[in-house]
């Protein structure tokens, strides 16, 4: 009887463990399978990509690849003498024309003081035509002038923020086109995250969520805020047929992959130096309300921590 007892005690027991090992495994299954998280996320930054409004020689760059630059600092110059020699002429026809019309003007106003008794109708009205037209010369000669003014200015490549220049592909020497991207600035203090989270994730994804951020490779955890969830993504589904209508894929697979929203999220702080860079992977978990994120159990931030392996 008491062999029994401490058989049956014994079966009790392994089927609680077992049950309790079930609850667990089912409830880190849906906590992992369920909960708004990702692998799929990239640190991302605002880009300016730059580009000359003039053609010319490249005569300097001051500045070197993955530099910090301040607003305003000058990047690179574009053949200074040539646009300098294209506004002294411009100058100079305006020069020309302002003389020109004072004389025609002059003239105009003496003929018309003469009168149709010195002279002819016909020629006071040509005066005064020649006046116009060379006023209409000196305005077009200005906007030229105003114009070479521009482009001198714009040989001077320079920051439109401060940020971090990368991808510098422009040397002394090189000729480049107008609108042709040589180099890329990174905005400074304009890192944000972006996550692509499933579609069957986003109902639990809340403007002002908290979120905690693992880069790869890192053991650092960041920390930021649900900023928005993107409004839309491409249709794959749906292609537009050369009569203007709609063409849809008929096809339904068995197994169907949830599409991806990308979800922005803001920093709570970022070193100056960007220690990682933008484009870069890391993993997104949403923890939800702050004080929620706070009170967090230790079983949830092991399950967070267990994303990393899988």
């Amino acid at each position: 009887m008491k062999n029994l007892s401490i058989k049956i005690i014994r079966y009790a027991i392994t089927f609680i463990i077992v049950i309790l090992a079930a609850i667990a495994i089912f409830r880190a299954w849906v906590f992992y399978t369920e909960s708004p998280w990702t692998r799929d996320a990239k640190f991302t930054a605002d880009v300016v990509a730059m580009s000359p409004d003039v053609s010319g020689l490249v005569t300097d760059v001051p500045v070197r690849d993955n530099q910090l630059v301040a607003k305003g600092d000058v990047l690179f110059k574009i053949d200074q003498p040539r646009y300098q020699v294209a506004l002294d002429e411009a100058n100079a026809d305006v020069a020309y024309y302002e003389a020109l019309a004072d004389e025609k003007k002059r003239e105009a106003n003496r003929r018309v003081k003469l009168g149709t008794q010195a002279m002819s109708i016909e020629a006071i009205e040509q005066a005064t035509s020649d006046l116009k037209t060379t006023q209409h010369q000196l305005a077009k000669a200005r906007a030229v002038a105003a114009a070479a003014a521009l482009d001198l200015q714009r040989t001077v490549v320079v920051a439109p923020a401060d940020g971090w220049i990368t991808n510098l592909t422009v040397h002394p020497g090189d000729f480049i086109t107008r609108g042709e991207t040589t180099v890329a600035l990174v905005k400074q203090h304009t890192f944000y995250v972006l996550a692509y989270m499933e579609e069957t994730k986003l109902a639990r994804v809340r403007r002002g969520d908290r979120v905690e951020i693992t880069p790869l490779g890192s053991n650092r955890v960041l920390h930021g805020t649900v900023d928005s969830v993107a409004a839309a993504v491409t249709n794959s589904s749906s292609t537009a047929a050369s009569n203007g209508l709609a063409t849809i894929d008929s096809n339904l697979e068995w197994v169907r992959l949830a599409q991806r929203v990308p979800v922005k999220i803001t920093l709570d702080d970022m070193d100056e130096n960007h220690p990682y860079s933008a484009g870069t992977t890391a993993t997104v978990v949403v923890a939800g309300e702050h004080d929620r994120a706070e009170k967090s159990t230790w079983f949830t931030k092991f399950l967070h921590r267990m994303r990393e392996f899988g």
